[in-house]
């Protein structure tokens, strides 16, 4: 699903972390209109009240029956997909995403994804990411290394790169399966 996709929808954001605020930022540049909802904790209300986004509605408490008044949640991707909220949200209809898969479904051609490798696993997929883009470097392409690693994929939404050098954790990894690249 891009971006673009959600207009005229009801979304909201759950996780207020790098992932979170990359999907606001991501979602907003495209769709300044849309009415979203953050679920997040006290301490992070108060910094997104900051942004004076009145189309941003902040509440701390992600039920699952608040959370399946909404067609789709953005969901940050420490945020396990079988919390009992999740779950109960998913039956009643609630799709669930996560940055990683809107930033597939934006950077796909025809679902295919060149000159992107995904690293996860338990161990060494840091080392593993950082090593390969460094050789990608090396060989001269202009490589983004990105994801799990550090920079939220969403906040490279509009990078142009000859190589991407994506590090997935296993909630991610699923995300990508959801956006329908390979």
């Amino acid at each position: 699903m891009r971006i673009q996709d959600l207009a005229g929808r009801r979304v909201a954001l759950w996780g207020w972390g790098h992932e979170g605020h990359a999907a606001y930022r991501a979602v907003r540049s495209r769709l300044p209109e849309l009415p979203l909802t953050l679920f997040c904790n006290a301490a992070e209300a108060d910094e997104a009240m900051c942004l004076g986004d009145s189309l941003l509605s902040i509440e701390h408490e992600a039920s699952g029956q608040r959370l399946a008044q909404f067609e789709i949640v953005i969901k940050s991707p420490g945020i396990s997909p079988n919390k009992p909220e999740a779950v109960h949200a998913t039956q009643c209809g609630t799709r669930f995403l996560g940055g990683t898969a809107l930033w597939f479904a934006e950077h796909a051609d025809d679902g295919q994804m060149a000159h992107t490798v995904c690293v996860t696993g338990t161990k060494g997929k840091s080392t593993t990411s950082s090593l390969l883009a460094h050789l990608l470097r090396t060989a001269g392409l202009r490589t983004a290394l990105a994801g799990n690693i550090g920079v939220p994929l969403l906040e490279l939404l509009d990078v142009q790169a000859d190589a991407w050098a994506v590090e997935l954790s296993s909630y991610q990894t699923r995300d990508v399966a959801a956006s329908g690249a390979h």
